[in-house]
Parts: C-alpha cells; structure tokens; sequence
C-alpha cells in the first residue's frame, strides 16, 4: 500500500467528540497562514526539538475545547499550503486529510493556494476527496468563468444553524494574488467592491442572524472592511501573519488574527441573545511545548517527515544540523530608520556568493521565517526560502543573472518602495546595493537617488550592472516600465541549497540589520530624526561595525548636543555641529574605530537632517571667510525642492578636476548640461531654470541631476512643480 493511502487510512481514525450545544454561545476557533508546518517549528530546547507550534499540539486544544464548551467551530483564513519540505512532498493533501480529522468547518482561500496555479488546486483538493468527503473551501470575490471547474471546489459562503441561531460565514482574498501568484485563468476580483453584496446576501436574503468574514485580505483591508461594509459581526482575517492579542473592535465588528505557523490559535467565545450578538470574549492560546501531542496525530506526521527525509532530493533535512546561528537571524521588516532586516541581508548575500554578480537582490515577499539561534536544520532554511516548486528537485525558486543600467535599479527600487507601508512583499533587501527612500514622499517620488551606492560607490544611471535575483522576481521586472533585463541567464541553483551552503561555509552564522536599506521619513521631524540616528549607533555598536562602547556613547552624546540646540531653536548652531558630527564619523573610520560603511550611513543620515533643519529654520548663512573644503567631494540636495522657476544646485571637490554637471528625466535622457570641463577645488553653486538645451521649458516632474567629477559620480533627485 503506498504513503498516501496508509496515510488516508490513519486519518481516517482520529476523531474528538463534539459537546452538547448550548442555546446561546459559539466559540469560534481559527488560524491563518500556517503553511505546511505539521511539525513544531522555531527555536529549539536543550536536546534540539523544535519547541513552537505543531498540528497535534493543536490537535490537543481542538479537543479539550470542543469536550469543555459549546457549538464549536472550526475555522482557516488562508495560506495552508507552501512553507516546508512537507508540501513539497505532498503538495497539500496532507494538510488537508488532518483538517478533515480535526472537523474543520470552513476553510478560505489564501494567495498561496494559487502558487502552482488553479489546476494543481484541483488535483489536490480531488485527491483529498473533496468537496464530497472534505470541509466548505471558501472565496466570494473569484471570476471563475474561465475555469468553470473550480467553481466544483470553491463556494462563496455557507450558512449554518447552531441552536436556532442562522450563522452566515462568506470568504474574501486579496486582490494581490493576481500579481504574486498563479490564479489565471482565475481573476481574483476586488474584495471589498464585493463584500456589502454579499454580506446583504446573508444578513437580508438568508435571514443570517450572526456574519462572518473570513479573510485572507490582510489586516489594513480587513480593517477597511470592518470600517466601511456594513452588517459584519466577526472578521477572522489573514494574509498579513498579524498576531492580535486582543481583537480589534471598529464599530459593531470584531477583527482577529492569529499570526503565523499554527505558533498560536485564536477562540473568540460568542454569546448572542435572539441571534444577535451580546458579549464576547477572546483568548490567544499558545501552541508550544507546554501543550501535549495528540499521539495519534503525532505518529501519523512523524509518518510524513520521515517519508520527506527517505525522499533522495531532501535527505534529512528535519534531523541533520547544517550549521549554527549565534542569534536570531529575523524576517520582519525592519524598524526606525534601518528598514532591512537580517535574514534579507543574509540571503542576499548568499546569492551574490553563488554567483559572483555585483549584486544581489532579494524582495521581503520571498523571505518567510526566522532562522532561530542554535543549531540549524534543513527545515529550518527550507522554511525561511520555501516558495516556487521545481518538479525535477522538490524545491524551490532557483538563481538567475542578468545585467541592466543604473536607471533601470532606479526604477525597480520606486517600484519596491511604492506600496509601503501597506505591501511590504516588493521591498528589496540587498548585497552591495544600499540604498534610502522616504515613505513619508509621494509613491514613485520616494527613492534618495544620491543614496543609492554599488559596492560602496555612487550609483551611475547610465553604467551596466551584474545582478542575482530568484528566478520569480524577473516577471516583476519586467513589468516595470523602462527597467531592463539583458542577457538572461538561468544560473540552475536552487535558492535554498546556495543558503544552506553558505550557511555551512559561515557557521557559526551571524547577521544584523546594517542599514543597507534606510527610510527618511522620521528625519522630517528633526527632534525624532535625532532620536533614530541614536538608535542606528547602538545598532551599529550591536553589530560590530562600531568598534567599541566608548566610540558609540561618544557619537551619542555629540548627537544629543545637536538635539538641545534644535529643542531652543538654534539651527545654525545645529547645522555647525552636525557639519561637525560628520568630520568626526570620518575620523573615527580613519583611525578604525567604526567601519567606512557604517561612517558613510551615518552621513547621509546626518545630511538628509541637515536638509529638514534647513526647512524648519531661516536658512544660514554661512559666516564670512568661513568655507572650508570638505574632506570629500558633496553633491548638496537642490534648493528649494520642490521648485517653480529655479532651483540652485550646489557642490563641493576637496581637489581641482575635469567635472560634468548634468539634468536627466526619468527615462534616463539627458536634458541639460549646466557645467563641463575644468573646476577648482571649493564650493560651486549653479541655478537651473527648468529648462532644456535648447530653451525650452521642461514639464512637471521628477528629474534627477548627476555630477561627475573624475572618478566620482553622485545622483540626486528633484521635483519640478511648472
């Protein structure tokens, strides 16, 4: 008999007993996103077992719930599938043969459901013998018309009736699954144009006495939805892995979310009178070694694992240690001002190994867990890269290299920033690429153009450059307009074996937030600028790139001094001491006693404040016969910008050089030379008037300026308001 049918059978016997109902509570359970993860997950104790999560720890509350409180129902707010070795083995009937043993009531769909498009969907839900012997597979705002056979599988809503209370409980997906998954033919339609039509379904044609929505939009919309659709009792949502202590009331609705990995599962307790809800109560209750396994659920996945490490392709990937992390290697977006994260960064550079291009790129969407501290496993990696399938080797996204032009990363990275902060999946993290964008700005004005540095240099808008990216993030590339992909080469690497390799060859494994990637945002406000440019140098003290304690409290303290003279109103005298602050950065790089790139971050921090004291405060003067020559060239922010009529653009050069001073639009075309040929060393300052080579005005627009000074070049960008 194979794996799959002895599994089916073992399923087959694992059952809980249901209490008697009572006439006026429901206690609704739920999860969302927890992507293949059967077994435990996360950090491990003493003897190297995974000590968080686990389907027969759940399997556990599950039963004591419905044994110990009435009319329990069973709930999954998408994202069941792709995230371990256990759905590449079984691409997701696993997953559901133990839903349908636990008694699920209803499960919604999530963007991952989608990833090897809708006709493996099909397959895997036929061959868990649905919707016959399965559970409802909810989704409201599908267009199946191209693929009628879904609509076989997937159903709107459903309505039960629980002590004479009608309960109606409807499924909503984000509409992003369009463009980060594979649902054509499918079209997922806009959920919350959708949501009022179908809760009037419920609440109106079908008398339903308690709504639910059961969403896989994420947490902003599903609080759109509670705020603008009326009629909605109870939102179980998804998509967003938010943990939600503690619900989130708007209005007569109620909003949770039980983060990710089954590390927790939600029981909002219901009390209705009439039909109509009266009170509630909520508990987030942990998944973790403190609760025991149900033993037969435990035996049938360890069935499973070793069924996955009997499998050529894997090996023991849940029971081999790869390599050791001395702290927690973590996935969420960063913070403050250091907007990258460690585990982005690690694999990034990863890549970037593998393959030897200039850089590497790695988007936030395609990182999904944690590497925790101690001893590493397969799974472990597997779980951090778990997306894309490759059908000859189980795994996933694989590397390939292409080149483009400055420009083109111009684009791509306006483009990254665009839906921040509400869609963190298209921010890119890097390896010798750093760069810094405003989220505060307009979306597709956001990116510091004269922040973005390759290898440590200014990056050049009309040079070539090599990049690794995984083999998915082309697709999005190329629907940037103007990016482009030139000589395509599909490089055969798996994502997951190159981390895991370069993880073996760096044991033990340490990686931090380094500022790769910073947002100005809270710099507009110069006090609260102050505080995160405090909170960077501890960062860079954490990580190493300061070289000792005294080094960071010194930094510290000449940046608190500028704070008081903010807080009295003193922006000359600011300006003076952050002029200062910065001289001083170069020292300590030059005595070695902070690394050049974290010198470098720290300046571009101190000069981007620099600009927002300027718009606070009467712009100084510089006192007469004080100019010193800077110890480097500086390609200052034009003034004003935004600008009507004329801008002034300055600079400075530390020596005498042959320099170009030239206007580009977007599209990387030259607009106007306002300098060329020889310049002394000092300060220069040069006025645009908005207009082109040949006289005429320019339109409204982003433009960028770049000099080029010797072997220097430096980029910054502007607003023309006509």
């Amino acid at each position: 008999m194979s794996k799959a049918k002895l599994f089916i059978l073992a399923v087959a016997v694992l059952t809980f007993s249901l209490a008697q109902a009572q006439v006026d509570t429901l206690t609704l359970m739920h999860v969302n996103d927890t992507h293949s993860h059967l077994l435990p997950y996360g950090p491990k104790d003493s003897d190297g077992n995974w000590t968080w999560g686990g389907m027969a720890r759940m399997a556990t509350l599950i039963g004591m719930t419905r044994m110990t409180e009435p009319n329990v129902m069973l709930f999954h707010s998408g994202d069941l599938f792709v995230g371990d070795f256990m759905f590449q083995e079984y691409v997701g009937v696993a997953e559901l043969e133990i839903m349908k043993a636990l008694g699920y009531t209803a499960l919604e769909l999530g963007n991952h459901e989608f990833d090897l498009y809708p006709s493996t969907l099909k397959y895997v839900l036929n061959q868990a013998g649905f919707p016959a012997q399965g559970f409802p597979v909810l989704c409201a705002n599908l267009d199946m018309t191209a693929d009628p056979e879904l609509d076989y599988f997937v159903q709107p809503y459903i309505i039960q009736e629980i002590s004479g209370v009608r309960v109606g409980v409807f499924g909503l997906m984000t509409e992003l699954t369009n463009q980060i998954s594979n649902p054509s033919p499918v079209v997922v339609l806009p959920p919350l144009a959708q949501a009022q039509a179908w809760v009037d379904t419920l609440r109106i044609g079908h008398d339903c006495d308690l709504v639910i929505l059961l969403s896989h939009m994420g947490i902003f919309e599903e609080q759109l939805a509670a705020a603008t659709i009326g009629g909605i009792d109870i939102i179980l949502g998804g998509h967003t892995h938010t943990v939600t202590p503690a619900p989130i009331v708007i209005g007569n609705t109620v909003l949770v979310q039980a983060g990710e990995f089954a590390k927790h599962i939600g029981k909002l307790t219901v009390i209705t009178n009439a039909g109509a809800v009266q009170d509630w109560s909520y508990q987030l209750l942990n998944i973790d070694s403190s609760v025991p396994a149900e033993p037969t659920l435990a035996g049938m996945i360890d069935f499973l694992a070793a069924g996955v490490e009997a499998d050529p392709r894997f090996g023991p990937v849940y029971s081999a240690v790869i390599a050791h992390a001395s702290r927690d290697i973590t996935k969420p977006f960063g913070e403050g001002l250091c907007r990258d994260n460690p585990l982005g960064n690690l694999v990034a550079d990863a890549m970037r190994s593998a393959t030897a291009t200039q850089i590497a790129i790695q988007p936030q969407g395609f990182i999904s867990q944690t590497i925790y501290a101690g001893p590493v496993k397969g799974a472990d990696i597997f779980q951090a890269v778990p997306y894309g399938f490759d059908q000859a080797t189980g795994l996933g996204l694989k590397l390939v290299t292409f080149e483009t032009n400055g420009m083109s990363l111009i684009y791509g990275l306006e483009f990254a920033t665009y839906n921040l902060p509400y869609v963190e999946d298209f921010f890119l993290h890097g390896s010798n690429i750093s760069y810094a964008y405003n989220s505060a700005n307009t979306p597709g004005a956001r990116v510091d153009y004269g922040s973005i540095r390759i290898n440590g240099l200014p990056l050049d808008p009309t040079a070539t450059y090599t990049v690794t990216v995984p083999d998915a993030v082309v697709p999005f590339f190329s629907q940037i307009p103007g990016f482009q992909v030139n000589n395509l080469v599909a490089t055969g690497l798996s994502l997951y074996t190159v981390v895991r390799d370069f993880m073996a060859g760096h044991s033990p494994v340490t990686y931090y937030a380094e500022g790769r990637v910073i947002d100005f945002s809270m710099l507009e406000n110069p006090v609260a600028g102050i505080g995160g440019m405090i909170d960077v140098v501890w960062q860079f003290e954490d990580n190493g790139s300061i070289y000792d304690r005294h080094t960071a409290n010194l930094l510290q303290k000449r940046l608190e001094i500028i704070k008081a003279s903010i807080e009295r109103g003193q922006g000359r005298a600011a300006l003076n001491q952050l002029n200062a602050f910065e001289l001083k950065l170069q020292d300590l790089a030059d005595s070695g006693l902070i690394s050049q790139t974290a010198s470098e971050r720290l300046i571009i921090l101190a000069e981007k404040l620099a600009e927002s004291i300027d718009s606070d405060y009467a712009h100084p003067e510089m006192p007469q016969g004080s100019s010193p020559l800077p110890y480097d060239a500086k390609l200052n922010q034009n003034y004003p910008n935004p600008f009507n009529g004329s801008t002034v653009i300055s600079f400075t050069l530390p020596g005498a050089t042959n320099l170009n001073l030239a206007i580009y639009d977007l599209a990387g075309r030259k607009v106007r030379t306002l300098l060329a040929g020889y310049q002394e060393a000092g300060h220069t300052s040069v006025t645009w008037d908005g207009k082109d080579e040949n006289g005429r005005n320019v339109s409204s627009g982003i433009y960028f300026y770049n000099l080029k000074a010797g072997d220097i070049s430096m980029t910054r960008k502007m607003n023309y308001l006509k």
